[in-house]
């Protein structure tokens, strides 16, 4: 008897969503600046530096049912958030307008097909579809009552692996030193950026094992710094010292690049978090070029098509690791959802940012309960309907940015 109320519950749940249609999508893009030192390489950093990597980006999304229920998602933006509004405020919201916000696939589809036959399949235009694929999925579980992992077919564990992020460019000593306040917090995993040319990231990368002993995972992180030949060198270097995995050690177009590496060396390598969409990872993943796949699902396609991503990766038996980064509270739930919902043998480990020396407002402030919630190297799953995410829209109104580029 209980078990039939509760279906007859489901099932008028489900019916009442069947009939809602989309009657707005509100986009936010915001700006906050840091406070210390962000990122890692950064190709004519002596140019550059002044004019860009100052600060946090991104491009909030909210998408409106009928009914007055809505869910938020995020777009990834390292720099002109308004660019990404733009695109979703005269292209992607008159797409999906008045049509069923629980045909995600549907919607994805039509979305990505105004552009794609024009040569937009990578960039801002992805990365737009990116956050209102996600707001979808939010929706979608707040409609049915569900968790957006529950969509997806369940959970597989309660809380994530997780490693600290990341040790910029600093003296070898004081990058150890930070490692050594992760571990002592309760981390065994951390990551180190390297770029600044091979003997000192050697010396800082040394000055670090050292420092935390052989129990702790080191993982290296180079942001496309080198050549082939220079991370050649640099790989054969880190397996020494026993690295976890050496992340964009080429820039994202050199798959040659990449396959040379994986060829001569024996540390795993990592990336995705500059590629876009199944087919970039089609080439990664079908030429033997990474060991562990590591998409943005703000920036990848959403997760309708980090959906595809991860299984093209269990296909040929490759971890997956998501990318986080500098992305806001958007991003930080969709990623832990999506990665609740994986097998534990293709889940690797979650990236958690330091939110203590470079506090991110727009993952944390514009929140009015968190997204993260980490314990001795651990995320714990949130168990909200949706994605679980409580956007502030007034709090994220002190970050909006002029959309008038």
């Amino acid at each position: 008897m209980i078990l039939d109320k509760e279906i007859k519950g489901i099932e008028h749940i489900v019916e009442r969503a069947k009939n809602m249609k989309i009657i707005d999508v509100k986009t936010y893009p915001v700006y906050a600046s840091a406070s210390t030192a962000i990122s890692g390489y950064l190709p004519y950093g002596e140019k550059l530096s002044s004019k860009i990597r100052r600060g946090y980006a991104s491009c909030f999304v909210k998408v409106v049912a009928d009914n007055g229920e809505y869910g938020f998602g995020e777009s990834l933006v390292r720099e002109a958030p308004q660019a990404t509004a733009l695109i979703i405020d005269k292209l992607l919201k008159t797409i999906i307008i008045e049509k069923d916000p629980l045909e995600t696939e549907v919607l994805w589809e039509q979305m990505f097909s105004t552009l794609n036959t024009r040569g937009h399949t990578k960039g801002f235009f992805i990365e737009a579809l990116s956050g209102v694929d996600i707001a979808l999925w939010d929706l979608k579980g707040k409609l049915l009552k569900q968790p957006v992992y529950n969509l997806l077919g369940g959970k597989f564990q309660d809380r994530l692996k997780a490693y600290a992020s990341s040790i910029v460019f600093d003296k070898p000593q004081n990058m150890a030193k930070k490692a050594r306040k992760w571990v002592d917090e309760g981390y065994d995993q951390v990551k180190v950026k390297v770029g600044m040319g091979v003997e000192q990231d050697e010396e800082n990368i040394r000055c670090i094992r050292t420092e935390v002993g052989n129990s702790v995972e080191i993982m290296v992180d180079a942001n496309s710094a080198y050549n082939s030949n220079q991370a050649l060198k640099l790989g054969k270097i880190l397996e020494r010292l026993d690295v976890t995995w050496f992340e964009e050690p080429v820039p994202p177009y050199d798959i040659e690049g990449y396959i040379k590496l994986k060829k001569k060396l024996d540390i795993p390598l990592c990336a995705g978090e500059s590629h876009f969409t199944r087919y970039d990872f089609k080439e990664l993943v079908t030429r033997d070029a990474v060991d562990i796949i590591q998409p943005d699902i703000s920036r990848a396609g959403g997760i309708s098509e980090c959906i595809k991503i991860v299984n093209l990766a269990r296909t040929y038996n490759i971890k997956y690791t998501p990318h986080v980064g500098l992305s806001g509270a958007g991003c930080r739930a969709a990623s832990i959802h999506f990665s609740t919902s994986l097998p534990t043998d293709t889940f690797f480990t979650y990236e958690v940012y330091d939110i203590k020396e470079s506090p991110n407002p727009l993952a944390f402030e514009v929140c009015n309960s968190p997204v993260e919630v980490v314990s001795n190297g651990y995320v714990r799953t949130i168990d909200r309907v949706g994605l679980g995410l409580t956007i502030d829209e007034e709090k994220l109104g002190k970050y909006l940015v002029n959309k008038n580029l």
